[in-house]
């Protein structure tokens, strides 16, 4: 099971309070769900909004994913539990269930978007359309495709519901993906075990930083979490394509371009995605052009250049006006562990201490 998944599985049992955190925000904590099958919390109903649905027989799974109708079979005997989360960032949606039981599903899982999803983990054999799905492994659903798959035993799975011009916007540059024919064939592709075991691990890291936020972030920080989640799934599926047509830019051109457009996009964090767009490359030509002038990856790149303009913005705002791990999420760093590593392995400091280190000076002066 993909680390960070088992926190909110048991909420099969569970229930959503509001509850007031000690920092005086207006929270959501999970507790026993025994009484209400369906808990809605909104925290921006044009941006951020998160559901969750008790699984308490077929019928409860059948919006397997949001906007989906799907018949369910359930092959063994027993009460077949489970829980969903369906979450909304913008145009995204997101859906996160699981299920104990051995099932049958057919139907269609979205009437209008592009439906990406994969395998978390799987108690025995799953098939779709006939073929053999393992954790990792990526379904591609056309809007209206017909959907179906046999579980042998309980599950986990990820599945994502994206219009088809917003997702060709986010893939600009990678040659194979932005056809928008590549996306009108239903079709499951096996990916590399590493690559999948990758991919997983994460989608469930931005997922488990979204579950534990009580506020709705910012517009950039919303944009640049769907792009997360969606270039996730390009990663891998780009991981099996044949290489795109090579450039006559040369490495460093095109790092001193994208350096002029990361430059001009301000204090913005800006996603390896946006960047592909806006340079008309494929993330692999991106990379090569980097580790070739640079010595590492756009993707780590990006990275160092989020993490100093936090370190900035720690080094000149006050202490008591800011939150570290919201800080951190507004740019691009949902899991506030993972930041902290990453900002001591860089600065040799913590975060605290850099905003410990400009309050002592502070009163040093006065």
């Amino acid at each position: 099971m993909p680390q960070g998944f088992e926190s909110w599985t048991t909420g099969c049992k569970d229930k959503l309070h509001g509850t007031d955190r000690p920092d005086g925000h207006r929270g959501v904590y999970l507790r026993d769900i025994d009484e209400r099958r369906r808990v809605v919390v909104t925290l921006d109903k044009k941006t951020w909004s998160v559901e969750i649905v008790r699984i308490n027989g077929p019928d409860d799974l059948r919006e397997t994913a949001r906007g989906s109708d799907v018949e369910i079979v359930q092959l063994k005997p027993g009460r077949l539990l489970g829980s969903i989360r369906h979450f909304e960032i913008g145009n995204l949606g997101i859906s996160l269930g699981r299920f104990d039981s051995a099932i049958r599903m057919r139907g269609s899982l979205h009437q209008e978007r592009i439906v990406l999803g994969t395998l978390l983990d799987s108690a025995g054999r799953v098939t779709q359309w006939w073929k053999d799905v393992r954790p990792g492994d990526i379904g591609v659903f056309p809007a209206l495709a017909e959907f179906d798959a046999i579980h042998g035993g309980g599950a986990g799975y990820l599945v994502v519901s994206i219009a088809l011009p917003e997702l060709l916007m986010m893939l600009g540059g990678e040659e194979h993906l932005t056809e928008p024919a590549f996306w009108k064939r239903k079709r499951v592709y096996n990916t590399d075990s590493l690559i999948g075991a990758r991919m997983l691990q994460r989608l469930i890291g931005i997922i488990s930083g979204i579950e534990h936020r009580f506020t709705a972030p910012s517009d950039q920080a919303a944009d640049f979490l769907r792009r997360s989640i969606v270039q996730s799934f390009a990663w891998a599926l780009a991981s099996d394509l044949p290489p795109a047509n090579a450039s006559s830019y040369t490495g460093a051109r095109v790092v001193s371009e994208a350096e002029d457009y990361i430059d001009a996009s301000g204090e913005r964090p800006v996603h390896i995605s946006e960047l592909c767009c806006a340079l008309k490359v494929s993330r692999r030509s991106l990379h090569r052009a980097f580790a070739d002038t640079l010595g590492i990856g756009p993707a780590a790149y990006l990275r160092r250049r989020r993490l100093s303009t936090i370190r900035s913005i720690l080094s000149r705002c006050d202490p008591a006006t800011i939150s570290i791990g919201d800080l951190a999420f507004e740019y691009g760093f949902p899991q506030t562990g993972r930041f902290a590593a990453y900002y001591r392995a860089h600065f040799g400091e913590m975060p605290s201490e850099t905003v410990r280190s400009r309050s002592a000076s502070t009163q040093s002066v006065r």
